[in-house]
């Protein structure tokens, strides 16, 4: 039996005004699920924190870089990846240390620590060519 899954995928060059582009891209899939208001708002604020890193702390917002986002689903599950194009490895650990130690107004840690608390599943990795976030959602 073949897969339900549907797939998007959108890349954007590293600007602040181009997380909107992956929000829109959202909204439509939101549309086609039904996502419930709560649930949305969830998804849409753990996407802008993604997007927002990946462009930020990942590609240094240097234009010459894409983030890459993708938008995999089918009636039970909403899962984004969204990837950056930096050059280094990043510490995992230390990446872990800066969340377990993060107070909630710093400005430090906060996504990751939003998107742990708002996504049923959060994963990160050091890929070739750049990091990537992997969140997922249940769908009622």
């Amino acid at each position: 039996m073949a897969k339900k899954e549907q797939r998007i995928a959108v890349s954007f060059r590293s600007d602040l005004k181009y997380t909107e582009l992956s929000v829109l891209v959202l909204g439509f899939i939101r549309k086609l699920l039904g996502i419930a208001d709560e649930v949305f708002f969830k998804i849409e604020i753990s996407l802008r924190e993604a997007a927002n890193n990946a462009i930020v702390h990942g590609n240094g917002r240097d234009p010459g870089k894409f983030v890459h986002t993708e938008f995999v689903w089918d009636k039970s599950f909403l899962r984004i990846r969204v990837r950056d194009e930096n050059n280094r490895q990043v510490d995992l650990q230390a990446v872990e240390d800066k969340i377990n130690h993060c107070h909630p107004l710093s400005f430090n840690g906060r996504g990751i620590m939003i998107i742990r608390s708002y996504m049923d599943r959060f994963e990160f990795h050091n890929r070739p060519g750049g990091s990537e976030v992997v969140m997922e959602k249940k769908l009622p």
